[in-house]
C-alpha cells in the first residue's frame, strides 16, 4: 500500500540545504553574539623626558559646554561617583566611514569603563583596528590598546566597543577615533569643572 521507494522528496533536500545556508551565514552570530573583537584594556603612554606635547590639552571643562549640557555633565559626574551607570556628554560622533556610538560609562575595577558600538557608513567593508581609538584626559595623558585586535563589518554592520581605561578620579576624558583617510573625531565623554592641572 505504501510507496518504498528509496529516493527522498526533493522538498526535503531543499529544507535542509536551506537550513545549511542560513547556519554558515549566520555562523558568526551563533559562535559569538557579542564579537569582542573590539573589546580591549587601554593602557597609559609613558610621557618621554623633556616631551612638549606641541598639541592643545582637550577641553574637558564643564564651562565649555553649552548651557544645556552642563546640568547632564554635573549628573554623569554624580552617577559616577556614586558608583553607577551613565551617558557621555557627547554620546556619538560619525566621520565619513564610521559611527562611533557610547552607550555607557562605568567605574570598574582599575578605571572606567566604556560601553557602545562602531558602525560602518561606507559602501564597502571596513576594517576597524583597535589602534584607530585613543583615549585622552584632562591632563594630556594618552592611553591606548596594546594588541592588535580588529573587525571587518559590511556596509551597515556594527559591532560592539568596549574599552577599560586606568583614569584617575577627577579628569575627563576624550576618545579620538582615527580611521584614515577621514579626518579623526573627538567625542567627549566626561567633563569636569576644572580641569586638573
Amino acid at each position: 500500500m505504501h510507496d518504498r521507494s528509496g529516493g527522498v522528496p526533493i522538498w526535503v533536500w531543499g529544507a535542509v540545504v536551506g537550513i545549511l545556508l542560513i547556519l554558515i551565514s549566520s555562523r558568526s552570530h551563533l559562535l559569538d553574539p557579542e564579537n569582542p573583537s573590539l573589546s580591549q584594556y587601554f593602557a597609559a603612554q609613558p610621557t618621554p623626558e623633556g616631551f612638549d606635547p606641541g598639541f592643545r590639552l582637550p577641553q574637558l571643562e564643564i564651562s565649555a559646554l553649552p548651557a544645556g549640557l552642563q546640568m547632564a555633565a554635573r549628573e554623569l559626574l554624580a552617577t559616577l561617583g556614586a558608583g553607577g551607570v551613565g551617558r557621555p556628554v557627547e554620546p556619538a560622533v560619525e566621520s565619513r566611514s564610521v559611527r562611533v556610538e557610547v552607550r555607557e560609562l562605568k567605574r570598574v575595577e582599575g578605571g572606567l569603563q566604556v560601553r557602545g558600538e562602531v558602525t560602518n557608513l561606507s559602501g564597502g567593508e571596513l576594517l576597524v583596528p583597535i589602534s584607530a581609538f585613543e583615549l585622552r584626559d584632562s591632563t594630556g595623558a594618552s592611553y591606548v590598546a596594546g594588541g592588535g585586535a580588529s573587525a571587518t563589518l559590511k556596509p551597515g554592520e556594527s559591532t560592539p566597543l568596549e574599552l577599560t581605561v586606568p583614569l584617575p578620579e577627577g579628569r575627563g576624558l576624550l576618545l579620538v577615533t582615527n580611521l584614515p583617510p577621514d579626518p579623526a573625531v573627538e567625542q567627549r565623554l566626561i567633563v569636569v569643572e576644572t580641569s586638573p592641572t
